[in-house]
């Protein structure tokens, strides 16, 4: 059963899921979709092409699928919405934007908790399981995999990417690609070590750890000799070739955005 606060408006052409609750004074646009048990605490805004997954809490004075502020992309009829996975959570004064026709639009995985004036502008692609801690801002198009925490007060470029399990410290300023089951820190931000403790919780192993810290530091090696980083990753590979994380980070690297991933300090 639907409870829908009388101050709220609510578009007749939105589409509403089962046992969902929307309080005082949110405003909901007419493409906006909100799957199963959701709940608008109050004060909620929620507008453009924007569909919410199911179990999610958003918390008030939330901003939910606006336009972008990409200045080359301002034709509301063109955007490329919003989509929010199951069970995230959206804390007070959050800002999530949808996409712009530069992409298929802005998307949000599941089991994400979004704090307290949490920026995620226009195109941005995030995983599953991933914090991003309060005045976090994500400029556009950056890419976050899953798992990963975004410390408090941190800002990230457009076109970045962070990889996943990655740990992010506070106020950490991120030009460059984050490098997956690392520590960032830094202003700038650099690679600092493995995240040791935030893989053990999630269930990794010694030798996972191990072989990822091989390749990490095959990369960063000063080397006497004339090889390149590519040659050292060549060479690791062989060694690591049967641990998927490492492989996986093998991968990160070799395939990173234009941005490029930062030296170790």
């Amino acid at each position: 059963m639907q409870e829908i606060h009388p101050s709220s408006i609510v578009s007749p052409s939105a589409k509403l899921g089962k046992d969902v609750k929307i309080g005082p004074f949110c405003t909901i646009g007419p493409d906006v979709v909100l799957g199963d048990r959701v709940e608008l605490i109050s004060n909620v805004v929620i507008a453009g092409k924007t569909e919410i997954g199911d179990d999610t809490l958003i918390y008030p004075f939330s901003s939910i699928g606006a336009m972008g502020q990409d200045l080359k992309f301002q034709e509301a009829d063109t955007m490329t919405g919003l989509r929010v996975g199951k069970r995230c959570k959206i804390r007070e004064y959050a800002t999530i934007q949808q996409g712009t026709p530069a992409s298929t639009g802005t998307e949000i995985g599941d089991d994400c908790q979004i704090q307290v004036s949490v920026h995620v502008a226009h195109d941005c692609k995030l995983g599953n399981g991933i914090v991003l801690s309060n005045l976090v801002q994500l400029a556009g198009h950056v890419e976050v995999e899953d798992n990963a925490i975004v410390s408090a007060g941190s800002m990230v470029h457009q076109f970045c990417r962070i990889g996943r399990n990655a740990f992010i410290g506070g106020m950490t300023g991120i030009g460059m690609d984050v490098l997956p089951y690392s520590i960032f820190e830094g202003r700038p931000g650099v690679y600092r070590t493995i995240n040791k403790t935030g893989l053990m919780r999630h269930g990794f192993t010694t030798e996972d750890i191990h072989a990822i810290h091989a390749v990490y530091s095959a990369f960063f090696a000063k080397s006497d000799d004339d090889s390149t980083a590519a040659d050292r990753l060549k060479n690791v590979r062989k060694e690591v070739k049967n641990n998927k994380y490492a492989m996986d980070a093998i991968d990160f690297i070799e395939n990173r955005s234009n941005r490029g991933v930062s030296a170790r300090q």
